[in-house]
């Protein structure tokens, strides 16, 4: 038996079937796993499957073993000899690892600050079973890379060895730790190749510094994150030089902020806004994530799935979702429609062929709760309280709704529960019947009485 774990062992190098889909087309959104009987586990749908190494510093005595230990599942196609700038490492260290840019990790610490080696390989027979990860969370993992991740850290001790689990954490990792284009030459060389790229960077994480322009950003998240920009993408990048905010949703605001290299705007510890650099102006992301009740969760989550591409750069929201999602924003989270929100929202209703009647008043009070109310409910979509407090919350029309749920408050949702939990138990039973009790409440009502306005 070798260093590699023994339950890789029961499928020969070659045994996995890989899928049909060009692994060039990869994005997070689309991955998909299916089980595979043959070799009890899963598979996903793409061509090939490729997973990252890195031998942190105070491992880089065991270079040699460790490549030997990958090998022995791995084509290795790369290995890159990386050195971080001193004052960036905490800030690299935090990003990679997708935790908040406050400059307090001590990773650094336990792995080292000096050169590192990424290795990046193939692995021509991948095989997904779930594993836990140091976070503790189960996920699909290719057992592969958890075993070879393993038996290096046996050799080299602690953490001082990191490998992604799958192909989305490959294409994350190493998308921050090389960039798009260099990452494109090592996985699809224009001519053939045998040999490993080698080569030495000088560089933090890409981004670092700000992002050279919104390009640069866009190919880097669509290998990266799950995300949408959710609305006026129509002016993108023009709109960076007069209204520097960009909307989005992410499958998680931490990593999509850590991604981007944002920090919270002004410090806040809470809220959505968080500033990066691009061609050296601040840019605002404003981030929502799934479950943070800026909109229904299962709605969060199928606008993540359904997304579509602008120009092939920018994850955008299909077309009924942007309409509706806009409605939704203008309508129920404004108090007033901005002016520039209603020929773009009658554009969208005509591309989506709705009755003429609804375009002409699509942002009218009666035609807008027709169209939310109906698609919202249509698809089990409630209308929830946002995290974030600073969004508006227009109750006066989302309480005309009638066929969609509405989140109760935190007040009637605390009186529900006391209710049910008190509904059956005897001192339930006995408050009810309480004279006390009953005659408390029939002077606050009388006491109410008298003090309400009367009518003239």
């Amino acid at each position: 038996m070798t260093a590699v774990d023994a339950d890789t062992a029961r499928a020969p190098r070659a045994a996995a079937q890989v899928g049909a889909v060009p692994v060039r087309t990869f994005t997070p959104s689309d991955l998909r796993f299916t089980f595979d009987e043959t070799v009890e586990g899963f598979r996903h749908q793409y061509d090939r499957d490729f997973q990252l190494f890195v031998v942190w510093h105070k491992a880089r005595e065991h270079d040699d073993a460790i490549l030997d230990i990958i090998r022995e599942h791995f084509d290795v196609l790369g290995e890159f000899e990386i050195t971080w700038s001193d004052e960036r490492i905490i800030r690299n260290f935090e990003r990679l690892y997708g935790d908040p840019l406050w400059g307090v990790s001590t990773k650094h610490e336990d792995v080292g600050t000096g050169t590192f080696l990424l290795v990046i390989a193939e692995d021509p027979a991948p095989i997904y079973r779930y594993r836990r990860n140091v976070s503790g969370f189960v996920e699909l993992t290719n057992v592969h890379a958890a075993s070879a991740k393993k038996a290096a850290r046996a050799l080299a001790g602690g953490y001082t060895v990191h490998s992604s689990n799958n192909i989305r954490e490959f294409f994350r990792d190493a998308a921050l730790l090389i960039g798009t284009e260099r990452l494109e030459e090592v996985l699809h060389p224009e001519t053939p190749r045998d040999d490993v790229v080698r080569e030495e960077i000088r560089s933090d994480l890409v981004g670092d510094d700000g992002w050279a322009s919104l390009d640069e950003l866009w190919a880097v998240l669509k290998l990266a994150c799950e995300y949408v920009v959710l609305r006026n993408f129509e002016d993108i990048p023009g709109i960076i030089a007069t209204d520097p905010e960009i909307d989005v949703l992410a499958r998680e605001q931490r990593d999509f902020a850590a991604v981007v290299g944002a920090r919270p705007r002004h410090g806040e510890v809470a809220g959505a806004a968080f500033a990066t650099s691009v061609d050296g102006r601040e840019v605002i992301f404003d981030i929502r994530w799934v479950g943070d009740g800026y909109m229904d969760a299962l709605w969060q989550n199928d606008l993540l799935k359904r997304r579509a591409w602008l120009d092939e750069k920018v994850a955008i929201p299909r077309i009924d979702d942007h309409f509706f999602s806009l409605l939704y924003h203008a309508k129920l989270q404004k108090a007033d429609v901005k002016p520039a929100y209603v020929p773009r929202l009658q554009g969208l209703a005509r591309e989506l062929d709705l009755p003429d009647d609804l375009v002409a008043h699509v942002t009218d009070d009666d035609a807008a709760l027709r169209l939310l109310d109906g698609f919202l409910s249509g698809h089990g979509y409630s209308v929830p309280r946002a995290v974030d407090r600073a969004v508006y919350r227009n109750d006066a029309l989302i309480d005309r709704l009638t066929r969609t749920t509405i989140q109760p408050t935190p007040y009637a949702a605390a009186k529900r529960e006391l209710y049910v939990s008190t509904r059956f138990s005897r001192t339930g039973e006995r408050a009810a019947n309480s004279r006390i009790l009953r005659g408390g409440y029939h002077l606050l009502r009388r006491i109410r009485n008298l003090l309400r306005p009367k009518r003239s």
